[in-house]
């Protein structure tokens, strides 16, 4: 049963509207305005507080990361794949580059949001700053675990404490929490690869997919694979940059309309 219609959307699409102390504080509003119709949906109370007056990124991302926890709405966890893809993709580049972590931005951003979506019951969303402390934690995570298979130590973890500090770090998840959340990993790795399928037919040209293959399929070196294509290894780089671009464009685009 749907909540009684109430001024959520109102207020989403209101303008001219006052601004907060900084306008990158300021959730987008079209992606407001779309969380507004999922708190016209359900009672969460928290998501109702985060629309009130103008809607604030960090407290909109808390509460739909609520709604996702509580509720496993999937429109709840397509709004903070679009809200954060570019502050996760700041972040990560920063951390990387202090670390000299050489893998594929791409990679460490869609294992990011795969443990955000495999594991919403580890989220406790009671600080203001809960969701950008427990995801840049997840991503720091991510960069060292990259470093790590790569066999480079990167730097200590201390010296990243300010800018990702970590206030609801957790103890090794139970093991019926796994059991809980074996099914969410099988729905999203399906969700992933129907995505990726779609968008390496539709979207890349025929070079473009035989360099995918060749490295993500037959496992072959950057280097390798370029002189299997007979190019430089600069320009095969970009080519695999670029097609995996196009993928995640894709991908971005499809979960931005998808429905409830």
């Amino acid at each position: 049963m749907q909540k009684p219609e109430s001024s959520h959307l109102r207020q989403a699409a209101a303008s001219p509207r006052a601004k907060p102390a900084h306008a990158l504080d300021e959730a987008p509003p079209e992606l407001a305005a779309r969380a507004a119709r999922i708190a016209e949906e359900i009672d969460h109370a928290l998501l109702d507080r985060a629309l009130e007056g103008t809607p604030l990124l960090q407290p909109l991302n808390n509460a739909l990361m609520d709604v996702f926890r509580v509720h496993q709405r999937i429109d709840a966890y397509t709004l903070l794949f679009e809200l954060n893809l570019r502050p996760f993709s700041l972040i990560a580049s920063r951390i990387m580059r202090m670390t000299g972590c050489r893998s594929d931005l791409h990679d460490i951003l869609q294992e990011t949001f795969l443990a955000i979506y495999r594991y919403p019951s580890k989220f406790c969303p009671e600080k203001p700053n809960a969701f950008r402390n427990w995801s840049y934690s997840i991503i720091r995570n991510t960069i060292y675990r990259h470093l790590h298979d790569n066999g480079r130590e990167g730097i200590p973890a201390d010296s990243l404490a300010e800018i990702l500090a970590d206030e609801h770090a957790e103890s090794p998840p139970l093991a019926t929490e796994h059991a809980e959340s074996e099914w969410r990993c099988r729905h999203v790795y399906k969700l992933l690869l129907e995505l990726y399928s779609y968008a390496y037919h539709h979207e890349l040209k025929p070079r473009d997919r035989l360099a995918l293959e060749l490295v993500e399929i037959q496992g072959m070196g950057y280097r390798d694979a370029a002189e299997e294509l007979g190019i430089r290894l600069e320009n095969f780089k970009m080519i695999v940059c670029r097609a995996r671009k196009k993928i995640l464009q894709c991908m971005i685009r499809v979960l931005g309309t998808r429905k409830p």
